[in-house]
């Protein structure tokens, strides 16, 4: 007797705005590279490109490209109807977004054609979504079939504010790449290389980031230290008014001011102390990259971020907000190079074994069997 074929993949749509620097495109690109394509026939959807593009196309990765940058008009409704047809033509099964503006775009247009599932996805707390998006995404989470967020502070904020049954969730941790975000030689980057140590960061510059208690923290433990510098890595629309709280505070020649860069691994080798001061987060992909590095990392005790570090073991955490905190954690760490070196060293181990990118592709993956499972086999 004849064994049966193999089933075939099961497409599935990854839909993102744009696929540039982000945590939402890297996992969204990541996913589409390295899912199982004997299982899952990954295609994506983006209105911009970037620079994952190129990587998608060299691996084969059919692409569904959206128009405008609207979400709301004449011009969306006619994005909305060809991404119909594409997911009726390409007999697409899974549609799942990686950002709040497919949230809004996406998920109403797929859930219209019978027999998808739509997966909905939140990366950040609500509040940070712009105003006049938010409740179209607080719509988008209710009519998905299933939401996927980055951390549990996230997947408890749906439940307890916004009354999301908790059955619909799915926590999927963020992956990273550790071929390439790894322990390393230190490097010297320009203005830094009288330096004996480097507290630094990597992130948007935006307010939420709160990079002005950084900068004042860092006043108060560099004032008897000639030698210490600050990084700051990132691009946005904080950067001036930083810089300039950089003069006021008189630290300006001890900063070192760089744009974004996709050299991000190079520059945190360059950083010893690594600090997050968010007032917001999901889960940092930021951070996650700071401890695979091998930075000790000094981050707030807010959303994701109390799950990636165990305090006093794999790194520090601060009250949000609390300057003089922060400040005594600097001063432990720059006073005791011996400690910093071992939570350096747990963070990388910690990343290195729960939060691969292996792993974080197959817990996608579970996600996506168990929705496949839950409802009715295609009936495109």
């Amino acid at each position: 007797m004849a064994s049966e074929a193999a089933p075939a993949p099961v497409p599935i749509l990854l839909m993102a705005h744009s696929l540039g620097h982000g945590g939402g495109e890297r996992q969204l690109a990541l996913t589409a590279l390295n899912i199982d394509r004997g299982r899952f026939e990954p295609h994506v959807g983006c209105c911009e490109g970037g620079f994952w593009v190129d990587r998608l196309e060299a691996a084969g990765v059919p692409f569904f490209r959206m128009g405008p940058r609207s979400l709301v008009g004449i011009s969306a409704l006619r994005e909305a109807r060809r991404l119909r047809d594409y997911i009726r033509r390409r007999r697409i099964r899974i549609v799942q977004t990686f950002d709040y503006t497919m949230n809004v775009l996406a998920i109403p247009a797929a859930r219209s054609v019978p027999g998808v599932i739509t997966i909905s996805n939140l990366r950040c707390h609500m509040s940070l979504i712009p105003r006049r998006y938010r409740w179209l995404n607080q719509l988008a989470h209710r009519i998905s079939a299933s939401i996927v967020v980055n951390s549990e502070a996230l997947r408890a904020d749906l439940v307890d504010v916004y009354s999301i049954d908790s059955n619909r969730i799915f926590t999927c941790y963020n992956g990273i790449d550790t071929e390439i975000f790894h322990p390393a030689p230190r490097a010297v980057l320009p203005g830094l290389e009288s330096a004996e140590l480097v507290i630094g960061t990597v992130c948007v510059l935006r307010p939420e980031k709160n990079l002005a208690l950084l900068l004042e923290a860092f006043q108060s433990v560099a004032r008897d230290r000639p030698r210490v510098r600050l990084l700051i890595t990132g691009s946005g629309s904080d950067e001036l008014s930083l810089r300039a709280l950089a003069v006021a505070l008189e630290i300006d020649d001890k900063c070192v001011f760089q744009p974004s860069t996709p050299e991000v691994a190079r520059t945190l080798s360059a950083i010893d102390i690594f600090v997050l001061t968010s007032l917001s987060e999901g889960l940092s992909n930021a951070l996650m990259e700071a401890m695979a590095c091998g930075c000790c990392v000094v981050a707030s005790e807010v959303g994701g971020n109390p799950e990636l570090i165990s305090d006093g073991k794999t790194g520090l955490l601060f009250p949000s907000q609390d300057r003089s905190a922060l400040v005594q954690k600097l001063k432990d760490m720059m006073d005791n190079p011996g400690r910093r070196g071992a939570l350096a060293t747990a963070a990388a181990d910690r990343i290195c074994r729960e939060f691969s990118l292996q792993r974080a592709v197959r817990n996608m993956q579970e996600v996506y069997e168990t929705m496949l499972s839950r409802h009715a086999p295609n009936r495109l």
